[in-house]
C-alpha cells in the first residue's frame, strides 16, 4: 500500500482542438453535458461502494482535468466538485486542482468553483506569444491569459499553476526567453515546462509526416530546456521534476502521487487509474461510457493486474522524474529489496556514464541526465 492516494476526474469538452492535441475531447454541447453529468453521477455511486469497503481509505487530491473543465457553467463545474468532495474520504487540507483555459473563464466562474472546494487552479498558457498561440491553435491570447491569471486571483486562489510549451515550430530562443521572463514576472506559485510532443493523428503529426512543420532541432531544444531551468531556479522556483517547479511548500500534490508510483481512482471518459494494484483505462467514447454506466458496469475498455516486477519497474521509471529520485529506503520497505541490486548492471552502466547517481539512500538523475532522462528509463524497463 502506498502513502498517497488521489482522484482524477476527466471532463471531455473543449471549444476547439489545438492542433497539437491527442487528448479525449469533444464538442461542447448541452445535451453532451447533461449526459457526462448523469454519467459521472452513476461512476461516483459506483466507486462509493468500493471505497467505502475498504478500511482506512482516504485520499490526499483531487484532479479534474480534460479537455477543458471550464468549458462547464461555474454551476454545473461547482456541483461536480462538492459531490466529488463529499462522495470520497479526503484528507483535511486535500489539495483539489482543476484545469483551466484561458479565456474561458472569470472571476466569477472562479470565485463559484473555489467556494464549491477548488483550492489550486491550472492554468493551459502554453505561450505568452501570440503568433505562436495561434499557430497552436489555441483559442486564446496573451492578453487573455492576464485577464484570466487577474481573475483567479480576485476569485480567490492563492495556488496557481501555468503550464508552458516550448520547442514550438518556429519558436526561438529569444520567443521562449520572453514567455519565461513574463510568466515569470506573474509569479504563479508552479510553472509546468513541457516540449512540444508531435502526436500521430493530429494536424500537427499530419504535417510532420508530410515535412511541413519546421521545429527546433535537439540541440535548439536542449537549450530551452536549460534556459528554462536556469530562469526559474534564479527567480527562487525549485526544480523538482524534469517539467516542473515551485515556489516552496507548493509542489503539485496530485503529481507527486503518478511520480511516487501511487494509487488513483479514474472516472470520466477515458480516464486511467491504478487500484489495489490493477491499472484500467476507461472506454473513450462518451456515449459507450454512459452506456455502460447505465447498465450498472464500470466502463473499463481493458484492465489487469500489475506484478511486482512491473510495480518495481514503475517505481523507479516514475521517481527519477523527481529530481530527488527514487529513496532506497522507501524502495526496500515497498518491495523487500534494494533497487540497486535489482537494477545492479544498469545502474553501474548509467552511473559511468555520469547519467546516474546512486548513493546510499538515493538513486536520482544527475544534471547530464535529465535532458536524456527517456534513454535512462530505458535501463529500467525489463518486461
Amino acid at each position: 500500500m502506498t502513502e498517497r492516494r488521489g482522484v482524477y476526474v476527466h471532463v471531455p469538452f473543449c471549444v476547439r482542438k489545438c492542433y497539437y492535441c491527442d487528448f479525449n475531447s469533444y464538442s461542447l454541447d448541452r445535451a453532451a453535458v447533461e449526459a457526462y453529468l448523469e454519467g459521472i453521477e452513476r461512476e461516483i455511486r459506483l466507486y462509493e461502494r468500493i471505497v467505502a469497503s475498504e478500511v482506512g481509505a482516504a485520499f490526499d487530491s483531487l484532479y479534474i482535468g480534460g479537455g477543458t473543465p471550464t468549458c462547464l457553467s461555474g454551476k454545473d463545474l461547482a456541483g461536480l466538485v462538492r459531490r466529488l468532495l463529499s462522495a470520497f474520504p479526503f484528507k483535511p487540507g486535500a489539495e483539489v486542482t482543476c484545469e483551466a483555459n484561458p479565456g474561458s473563464s472569470n472571476a466569477d466562474k472562479f470565485a463559484a468553483i473555489r467556494a464549491a472546494g477548488v483550492n489550486r487552479l491550472s492554468l493551459g498558457v502554453q505561450s505568452l506569444d501570440d503568433a505562436l498561440l495561434l499557430l497552436l491553435g489555441r483559442q486564446h491570447t496573451a492578453e487573455d491569459v492576464y485577464e484570466s491569471y487577474r481573475a483567479a486571483r480576485q476569485g480567490g486562489f492563492d495556488n496557481v499553476n501555468l503550464d508552458l510549451m516550448f520547442a514550438l515550430p518556429g519558436q526561438t530562443a529569444r520567443q521562449w526567453e520572453e514567455s519565461l521572463a513574463a510568466a515569470v514576472a506573474l509569479r504563479p506559485e508552479h510553472l509546468s515546462c513541457y516540449s512540444l510532443i508531435i502526436e500521430e493523428g493530429t494536424p500537427f503529426g499530419d504535417a510532420h509526416q508530410r515535412g511541413r512543420l519546421s521545429l527546433p532541432d535537439e540541440d535548439e531544444e536542449a537549450s530551452m530546456y536549460q534556459q528554462a531551468i536556469d530562469t526559474l531556479v534564479q527567480a527562487g522556483y525549485e526544480h523538482y521534476e524534469i517539467s516542473n517547479f515551485a515556489l516552496p511548500g507548493k509542489r503539485s500534490v496530485h503529481n507527486l502521487i503518478y511520480w511516487e508510483n501511487g494509487e488513483w481512482l479514474g472516472l470520466g471518459p477515458g480516464a486511467h487509474g491504478y487500484w489495489n494494484g490493477r491499472r484500467y483505462a476507461n472506454v473513450r467514447g462518451p456515449a459507450e461510457w454512459a452506456a455502460r454506466l447505465e447498465r450498472g458496469e464500470l466502463p473499463y475498455e481493458w484492465t489487469r493486474e500489475v506484478g511486482r516486477d512491473e510495480a518495481m519497474d514503475d517505481t523507479m521509471i516514475f521517481g527519477l522524474r523527481l529530481l530527488e529520485g527514487v529513496s532506497v529506503p522507501s524502495f526496500a520497505r515497498r518491495f523487500g529489496a534494494d533497487p540497486r541490486e535489482v537494477y545492479r548492471e544498469g545502474v553501474q552502466r548509467l552511473t559511468a556514464l555520469g547519467l546516474l547517481e546512486a548513493g546510499p539512500d538515493r538513486i536520482r538523475l544527475t544534471r547530464k541526465g535529465l535532458p536524456v532522462a527517456n534513454r535512462v528509463f530505458v535501463e529500467f524497463l525489463r518486461a
